[in-house]
């Protein structure tokens, strides 16, 4: 337990507000396309999904042709892996693929990214744990992997519900590098930057151990770990739990826990 002042870096996904279920609807929504489409040809939709997630994890790190870098979690990965996915099975089905179809599930995916959604998918306790965090002198940054077309627009829907950062930083993928960077980020409006700078009082909050606690942990961070399951750690989240380094990182339920086990921290 320490009085002194904290940096907590604040993942944005299924952490301060919930997003694995955006996809779910587009998911669900190309698999009835392609079995409208397809008819008998089509696999059973519990095989279309499986299919989507391997094609999607594959994805991640394969090259977008057109910007010639690694898709990562660009907004473009999604909606080609729904067209990806449709002519991989018309490949097994030996149908030929038409560019109509393909269209059509392209725009499917990028209903994912419908800003409407935003304000409501903010978590409901969020607003109360920054006001708690601030009224205790702590400084709050964000630090979000994805594409800033689409983090931006969720950052603004943040920012309109009352929760803001003292720095917010964008990237393709989180690293010891970019948790590094933050604890040398000097922030104009804080008169204590030397002060803050000099804490070892830096904890990265996250639902994911390897992308936000982990790099931090390399870089000299405290870690606040609250698991939520996503496609990436289904079916893993046991196995995860066994890795979490307890001696530098705090497991929590909630976020409201940052609230009633502040003391601990």
């Amino acid at each position: 337990m320490s009085n002194q002042q904290k940096v907590f870096v604040w993942d944005l996904d299924d952490t301060l507000m919930d997003n694995v279920h955006d996809y779910a609807q587009p998911i669900l929504d190309a698999c009835g396309f392609i079995v409208k489409t397809l008819g008998n040809k089509a696999p059973h939709v519990s095989a279309i999904i499986a299919l989507e997630q391997e094609i999607d994890k594959r994805r991640v790190k394969e090259t977008n042709l057109e910007t010639g870098k690694p898709f990562l979690y660009s907004m473009e990965r999604f909606p080609g892996s729904l067209v990806e996915t449709y002519r991989e099975i018309c490949r097994r089905a030996s149908v030929c693929a038409t560019p109509g179809n393909e269209e059509c599930l392209s725009h499917i995916g990028f209903q994912a990214f419908d800003e409407k959604r935003y304000t409501t998918n903010i978590k409901p306790n969020a607003k109360d744990v920054f006001d708690f965090l601030k009224g205790q002198g702590d400084l709050l940054y964000l630090c979000s992997k994805g594409d800033k077309r689409v983090q931006y627009k969720k950052v603004s829907a943040l920012q309109n519900g009352g929760i803001d950062f003292a720095a917010i930083k964008i990237v393709a993928d989180k690293n010891a590098a970019v948790f590094e960077e933050l604890k040398r980020l000097k922030i104009p409006d804080v008169d204590t930057y030397s002060h803050y700078r000099l804490l070892d009082h830096f904890y990265s909050i996250g639902n994911s151990y390897e992308s936000d606690i982990a790099p931090a942990l390399s870089a000299g961070y405290r870690g606040i770990y609250i698991p939520v399951e996503t496609w990436d750690t289904i079916g893993k989240m046991d196995d995860i739990l066994e890795k979490v380094d307890k001696e530098k990182c705090i497991v929590f339920e909630s976020l409201d826990q940052l609230i009633t086990r502040y003391e601990e921290l």
